[in-house]
């Protein structure tokens, strides 16, 4: 027999005689379960816990201060003698600091331990980057004591830290998650919230926001609608570039965006001129100013901040833009902030708009509509109590009611996407006037600009641009109002 196949036959016995040893062992009790192999981790799991080395044994509030020197500089927490006043971090003095971190830092401190003892009296420190490291921190107590750590590499297991203390040479494996706080930048102790709740109260106005960027020709503003009556969507309504409502699910956070805007990382404390310049602020791309009487806020957003693919490379998306904040004490600082929470630095005012009018048609007792000289003089009345328009009429004769509410439902559906300021010269070949009870109401002109395109003033003001196919089904809309027909509801 071939020797080679000889051997395949013998091997293939001898597995299937250790086979069925291990299933007679199995069967026995003499082999593990699988439950029994639980066990077994299980027990090393606690031995593991049981190994845990104190290093400190303090009280947190025993620590007078910590002097950590590390990569980015280092920082130092440091407790003022008279006790009145939270723990400071003197680089950050005048910046909102995090009080949790930095109490953190001292509870880390003062029951500092170790997974295990690496190696005793260790003969060769720089194997564990412990002979010049990148980070050392001291703590200083109540009673004059002073120990500093070295901190060194990445462990062998990754969630953990070399770690020696100066001038001995035993190394210990630390818990990386009680160490990263001084690994880290003194940045990352600074708040991150920018801005609280908005101070403003039901007795106060809104005030007013403004909105200015590079590539609009034009500043958008916002305050509050001087016809509370009028408050259909928003109680506020913009301002300029023209007079419009506003779609307050689209709006509210142009409108509110400030109050709760909290950055995603401190880029650069105490910035200085030329920081402002590399950072965009100098001449920032959009500026949000917003002003009531007891609130003032100045936001900067500057240069992008692109995001990144897989491979490190930038992608064409905007993750965030780098800002500076005025009119919140403490935050003399350029952030980072994720687009999501910018608004301000893409919309355009047709993106909020919503009704051209909110004149509400229980509330009107004319529509006056003229074009090319030729008048339909509609007249109503309406309960809004009841729900209910009672009659309507045109030049007086009697027209149907429902087919009308119709009509002004077409006309509350006016196209506001997009807005147009510049002066329109002219005569206007349709104008739409609606007269409200209280002698209030709104005026629509509409100029033909080109065969597909109309330009309209609102209140006299140029205000949209729209295509005139719009204007053209709203005419045949009153045709068919005449001739009791339904009312097409787009154009």
């Amino acid at each position: 027999m071939n020797k080679k196949i000889q051997g395949i036959i013998i091997g293939g016995v001898v597995v299937a005689a250790l086979g069925g040893t291990l299933a007679f062992l199995e069967l026995t009790g003499t082999g593990k379960t699988d439950s029994e192999a639980d066990s077994s981790k299980a027990v090393a799991a606690i031995q593991e816990e049981d190994e845990k080395i104190p290093l400190v044994t303090a009280e947190a509030d025993d620590i007078v201060s910590v002097v950590v020197q590390n990569a980015t500089g280092g920082y130092t927490i440091e407790r003022p003698s008279s006790g009145k006043t939270e723990l400071n971090i003197k680089e950050l003095t005048g910046l909102n600091q995090n009080m949790t971190m930095k109490q953190g830092v001292l509870k880390d401190i003062a029951s500092l331990q170790a997974f295990k003892l690496v190696e005793e009296n260790a003969s060769d420190l720089s194997k564990y980057e412990l002979d010049d490291p990148n980070t050392v921190f001291t703590a200083e107590f109540k009673d004059g004591t002073k120990r500093t750590f070295r901190i060194g590499s990445k462990a062998t297991r990754n969630r953990y830290r070399y770690v020696a203390e100066e001038g001995k040479s035993d190394v210990y494996m630390v818990l990386e998650s009680t160490l990263s706080d001084m690994i880290e930048r003194k940045e990352d102790f600074i708040t991150l919230s920018l801005i609280g709740a908005s101070t403003a109260t039901e007795d106060t106005p809104y005030g007013r926001l403004t909105v200015t960027r590079r590539d609009l020709e034009y500043d958008m503003a916002f305050e509050d609608i001087a016809d509370e009556s009028q408050a259909l969507i928003s109680s506020q309504v913009m301002v300029e570039p023209i007079f419009a409502h506003l779609n307050i699910q689209l709006s509210s956070n142009i409108t509110h965006g400030l109050w709760g805007l909290t950055a995603s990382r401190c880029e650069k404390i105490f910035p200085d001129e030329n920081d402002m310049k590399e950072y965009g602020l100098a001449e920032p791309f959009a500026e949000v100013y917003y002003k009531n009487d007891t609130e003032e806020y100045r936001l900067k957003i500057g240069s992008e901040i692109h995001a990144t693919d897989s491979s490190g490379a930038e992608t064409d998306e905007i993750a965030a833009y780098y800002c500076y904040l005025e009119g919140n004490p403490g935050e003399d600082c350029i952030w980072q902030i994720a687009a999501g929470s910018l608004p301000w630095a893409t919309y355009t005012a047709g993106d909020v708009i919503s009704l051209m009018t909110t004149n509400k048609i229980f509330d009107i007792n004319e529509l006056k509509v003229d074009v090319r000289g030729e008048v339909s003089d509609y007249t109503l009345d309406g309960d809004e109590s009841e729900n209910t328009v009672y009659w309507v009429r045109k030049n007086g004769s009697d027209v149907n009611v429902s087919l009308f509410q119709n009509l002004y439902k077409y006309l509350l559906y006016f196209p506001t996407k997009e807005i147009y300021f510049d002066e329109i010269t002219g005569k206007p070949f349709m104008t739409i006037d609606i007269v409200r009870k209280d002698g209030g109401g709104d005026k629509l002109e509409f100029f033909e600009e080109s065969s597909r395109r109309v330009l309209v003033k609102l209140n006299g003001r140029p205000s949209y641009r729209l295509e005139s196919r719009w204007t053209d089904v709203f005419i045949e809309n009153m045709g068919r109002l005449d001739r009791g027909e339904e009312i097409k509801e787009t154009p």
